[in-house]
């Protein structure tokens, strides 16, 4: 697959295949302790049916995933998701362990940001909900107001005018690396506040961006931390195709 280019700061290239990904947050993790019987994988990742196939993959190799989904990605569930979750987590030698994969996705397939999608014609929008959220702050909107009947979507907002502030809006592919950022911002502060005197919480978070392409799905890798003991180590990442 070849690089996914825009005119903004960010671009997805060196991309990986999902389950070349996956095998290798088996291999780097398991000194960690990490194990499918002994962790609970989380996603947070769009909506979108296009992302099916990938938490499939992610359930293959890990087991049975908590869902954090949004719209584009942006985990929502806050700290009641998080406890929730935490609470079925295998307790495995007095330890709890989650393994937390982070995914906004794009199209590249017939432009970027396009998709084509079975018995739609022509091309549709991914992420959908990262371009309504890059028009609306093109348009200006300040992102202040939540809108009780478009949640999720007015947090988006609300997210990525916070963190470009008064900065020109970038493109599509530059927003989505945005959500990342916003994604990786918000899990890490939840993460980092589950363990307690009475209960010890390993986690580990690997972030990155889908990117849809004709044929298949692939992945470019961001980041992917390994916190135990609240120990912060920061896994070197794979080789890439």
């Amino acid at each position: 697959m070849s690089t996914l280019a825009g005119s903004g700061s960010n671009s997805f290239s060196d991309l990986l295949d999902v389950t070349t990904l996956l095998d290798w947050t088996r291999d780097a993790l398991a000194p960690f302790g990490f194990h499918e019987h002994t962790s609970l994988p989380l996603v947070s990742v769009c909506r979108d049916e296009l992302m099916f196939e990938f938490v499939d993959a992610v359930t293959a190799h890990w087991g049975h995933c908590f869902d954090l989904s949004s719209l584009a990605g942006l985990p929502l569930t806050g700290r009641t998701g998080l406890g929730a979750a935490l609470g079925h987590a295998p307790d495995d030698d007095g330890r709890h362990r989650l393994v937390v994969f982070a995914f906004p996705h794009i199209g590249h397939d017939g432009g970027v940001g396009a998709v084509h999608r079975p018995g739609v014609p022509g091309t549709t929008a991914a992420c959908g909900a990262v371009e309504v959220a890059r028009t609306a702050l093109l348009s200006g909107v300040s992102g202040v107001v939540l809108d009780p009947h478009d949640v999720e979507e007015s947090v988006l907002v609300q997210r990525l005018r916070r963190i470009l502030g008064s900065a020109d809006v970038p493109d599509l592919p530059a927003v989505t690396e945005l959500v990342r950022r916003c994604a990786v911002e918000e899990l890490t502060l939840l993460l980092s506040g589950l363990t307690t005197p009475s209960v010890v919480v390993d986690w580990a978070l690997v972030s990155g961006v889908v990117v849809h392409g004709h044929d298949d799905d692939a992945v470019s890798l961001s980041s992917a931390v390994v916190v135990v003991d609240g120990v912060v180590t920061d896994l070197q990442l794979p080789r890439r195709r």
